[in-house]
């Protein structure tokens, strides 16, 4: 660290404010109450998490502030079963169960019930969904498909991020941060009523990050910063109706060190290529209850964004409208079922490396889904559904679910289901022709990769079975199980096609071609356990083990991602101690253990995280965060779609909170 930026940290935990600190922490919450969480992203529509028949994982409120990461992938790093690696400064390999890579196809993200899943790329860009981490309520993880009710591409799990309605964060709020590895990070917020019926808020936040390290310990220049700001209102327009509108733009700008195995110029060397991206959202949803209790809503989404990455400009424009019904039928049956439509057009422009065909795509996805809760008795309840989708590129789909939970007591659930999921394919899987490596074979020869899309992709498809069980075993001890057994079929992969010979001025040409394809199946299994234990009043350990077995029946193809089926670690073990101390002093420790992931030769590794944190009187807090304190630098991932894994520093991040 600078000798400026040690100043600035001291000047940050020195500053003191008072006056109320607004909300009760969910971490002061029994584990009862925990279990009792109201969740939604199961089967849209509100439940106790200690009854979905389903492997899911809420990180709430106080597991965000006390986690001291400013990113919401560092955020899921908390959750059992999601696989969190940092490629470089600016990009992420986060996924659920298996195929972790930059983009992560098989991973369904929603804010607030909007995807902001990729079409263009079939992933995740996870730099354009960041978002002030004081602005979410929660987080919901599931484990496992979630297509039955959120459609294609949540075959792995989805990850839902709840935002804070506007009437609770009203006042001001400033955080102030500054550190190492994250230069900076700043966020003002204010909010509070707009007439007797409706509240608002609008925030604003800057956010740097600094380089990581190249081989020799060099600069990577991959550092970037990030400008965002937003809104959200929320209006009461009756005691049974109400409206939330939000939205927010960002603006992107940094550079990253780029693989040459993407770029023929230059083979096997690194080198540096600025990125940039802008762009915004707006929703807007409209809830109605009737007076015979049942509940209507209608949900209208646009996002927009540009991007400008390894030379390629890409566009897209993506507008949804989605209508629900949450009712009863008689005395047994609790029913959701709703209708949805997406328009998504996508723009890749080429260069003189890369083209596509088309440059631009309208994608139409029209579904419609059902889910009836049948109660068999009083503790045995019977779920069945589906999503039933139509696409631009594979047609008529669809993805059922089967889902039965047991609460044999008011502790304990028994839950298994059965799941069909798919991952539609994306634009550039369709479109692309590239060439993607090249190298010498004698003094007047030389061979050239060329990749060529696939406008005959079939959609990929996953079949499972799961089964579950959690139990309050105590007052104070509570534990959760979960296990899977599943099989992909059509998995996107890369087949050679017959190399041609080409004689010139300047020597011989081999071209190698290869297609996209659907070629690969894989099995897989595994579980994962998650255990609470409050020690005593002030002191909470949690621990959670995930272990997936995979193994494919197509060695000779190889994956799309190029990390094939050994990106990711088959064992990850993670204990996180809460303790509050005296003098209102919060210390928070972290440990992650995670096996050898074998595709870019990444040793098993153990990651130690720690925060201190002090609150001053009701309404400001002070915390210091140290990451990854083991060893000076690691790479925690390698490199992914041609994007460098850089070497992560240990750093140390310091904050101010204060509400007004």
């Amino acid at each position: 660290m600078s000798p400026s930026t040690i100043r600035r940290a001291v000047w940050l935990l020195g500053m003191t404010a008072s006056a109320g600190w607004c909300q009760r922490d969910l971490g002061e919450a029994s584990l009862e109450e925990l279990l009792n969480t109201k969740i939604t992203s199961v089967s849209k529509k509100e439940q106790k998490l200690s009854q979905a028949a389903a492997a899911i994982f809420v990180i709430n409120q106080d597991d965000i502030r006390r986690s001291g990461a400013t990113s919401i992938p560092d955020l899921l790093r908390m959750a059992p079963g999601v696989e969190v690696a940092q490629i470089n400064a600016n990009r992420w390999a986060v996924s659920i169960r298996g195929f972790n890579n930059a983009y992560s196809n098989k991973v369904l993200v929603l804010i607030d019930g909007r995807s902001v899943y990729s079409g263009t790329f079939s992933g995740v860009l996870w730099d354009q969904v960041g978002m002030p981490v004081e602005e979410i309520e929660r987080i919901e993880v599931i484990r496992g498909p979630g297509g039955s009710v959120w459609g294609a591409n949540a075959v792995s799990g989805v990850i839902n991020i709840i935002t804070k309605p506007s009437q609770d964060t009203k006042g001001g709020m400033v955080a102030l941060g500054v550190g190492s590895s994250v230069s900076t990070d700043d966020t003002v917020r204010y909010g509070g009523p707009l007439s007797r019926s409706g509240t608002y808020r609008v925030f604003g936040r800057y956010s740097r990050a600094a380089d990581f390290y190249a081989p020799g310990g060099l600069d990577a220049a991959d550092g970037w910063d990030r400008k965002q700001g937003g809104f959200r209102t929320d209006w009461t327009i009756s005691p049974r109706t109400s409206l939330a509108v939000e939205g927010n733009f960002y603006h992107n700008h940094g550079s990253q060190a780029l693989s040459g195995s993407l770029f023929p110029t230059q083979p096997g060397q690194l080198f540096e290529s600025g990125f940039f991206a802008q762009g915004g959202d707006a929703a807007a949803q409209w809830k109605h209850v009737s007076a015979g209790g049942a509940e209507e809503s209608l949900q209208f989404n646009y996002t927009a964004w540009d991007r400008i990455e390894q030379s390629t400009p890409v566009s897209n424009r993506s507008l949804e409208i989605e209508y629900q019904n949450h009712f009863h039928l008689g005395g047994r049956h609790d029913l959701v079922a709703g209708l949805g439509y997406r328009r998504d057009t996508g723009t890749l422009t080429g260069t003189g490396w890369i083209s596509f065909s088309p440059t631009s795509k309208t994608d139409n996805l029209a579904s419609g889904f059902f889910q009836d809760e049948i109660a068999l008795s009083s503790a045995l309840r019977l779920t069945i559904g589906s999503k039933f989708e139509h696409n631009s590129y594979t047609g008529f789909e669809f993805e059922p679910t089967v889902r039965l939970a047991w609460a044999p007591t008011a502790r304990s659930t028994v839950w298994a289901s059965a799941n069909r999921a798919i991952a539609q394919p994306a634009q550039y899987e369709t479109s692309i022709a590239a060439v993607v490596g090249s190298f010498p074979v004698d003094s007047n020869t030389t061979a050239v990769i060329w990749l060529y899309g696939n406008p005959r992709l079939q959609a990929e498809q996953f079949r499972d079975v799961e089964l579950g069980y959690r139990n309050q075993l105590a007052r104070n001890v509570s534990l959760d199980l979960a296990g899977f057994v599943g099989s992909y079929s059509s998995l996107v992969a890369l087949q050679a096609l017959p190399k041609k010979v080409f004689a010139g001025p300047e020597g011989v040409q081999v071209q190698l071609p290869t297609i996209v394809t659907n070629a690969n199946k894989l099995f897989t299994y595994g579980g994962e356990l998650f255990l609470n234990w409050d020690v005593n009043e002030r002191w909470r350990l949690s621990t959670s083990y995930a272990v997936r077995q995979q193994s494919s029946t197509d060695a000779a193809a190889s994956f799309l991602s190029g990390e094939g089926l050994s990106s990711d670690p088959k064992h990850v073990l993670q204990t996180h101690s809460r303790l509050n101390l005296p003098g209102k002093l919060e210390f928070d420790q972290w440990i992650w253990w995670t096996s050898r992931l074998a595709a870019n030769n990444i040793p098993s590794h153990t990651r130690v995280d720690a925060r201190l944190a002090r609150r001053l009187g009701e309404s400001a807090e002070i915390s210091i965060t140290g990451q990854n304190l083991l060893r000076p630098r690691f790479v925690e991932f390698g490199d992914s779609y041609g994007f460098a894994g850089t070497a992560n520093p240990r750093s140390v991040f310091g904050q101010v909170r204060w509400f007004f």
